[in-house]
């Protein structure tokens, strides 16, 4: 009898796994936004005009950027406005998906506090991170006593511009 008590429990939480697999997997295949460290695909909200001053960004601490407008994919990342522009920084930019899909192709969308921005982002060559150090470290305070050594190698930068088209 006991037996048979242990067998329906191993079913009954078998069942209830799978069918969270499945919910998991159907959310995953219609997702929109990225959720965390999940990818997403199309930025769902309003547009909005590209601004004139990006100084409202200081007050989120992660933004979502969609790429390859063809076949979307967004992620969510940081940013932050040093001279009066801003950049989002992808650490282990060479072995992420999003950094060389923006190389291919420039046009992106950001969402920030809800709002999407068609820009485009271009690539900073070469990465000088000491050079935007303290912008950063304004934003995001844990930055502020690091050295350069303890800076994240690999990371790829890209300024925010006006999409032309």
């Amino acid at each position: 009898m006991a037996g048979r008590r242990v067998v329906q429990a191993f079913k009954a939480v078998g069942l209830a796994l799978a069918l969270a697999v499945l919910l998991a997997a159907l959310a995953w295949l219609f997702r929109s936004d990225p959720i965390m460290m999940i990818s997403g695909r199309t930025l769902v909200g309003e547009e909005f005009p590209y601004p004139d001053d990006w100084g409202f960004t200081d007050s989120q601490n992660t933004i979502a950027v969609e790429t390859r407008p063809e076949d979307p994919h967004s992620v969510t990342t940081i940013c932050f406005v040093h001279g009066g522009e801003l950049y989002v920084p992808a650490q282990s930019g060479s072995s992420k998906r999003w950094p060389s899909y923006v190389v291919e192709d420039p046009r992106v969308r950001l969402k920030i506090d809800g709002r999407i921005y068609r820009a485009r982002a271009v690539r900073v060559l070469p990465v000088e991170l000491t050079l935007y150090r303290d912008s950063i470290a304004r934003k995001y305070s844990a930055m502020a006593n690091r050295s350069p050594d303890e800076l994240p190698p690999d990371i790829w930068l890209f300024r925010i511009a006006p999409r032309e088209s």
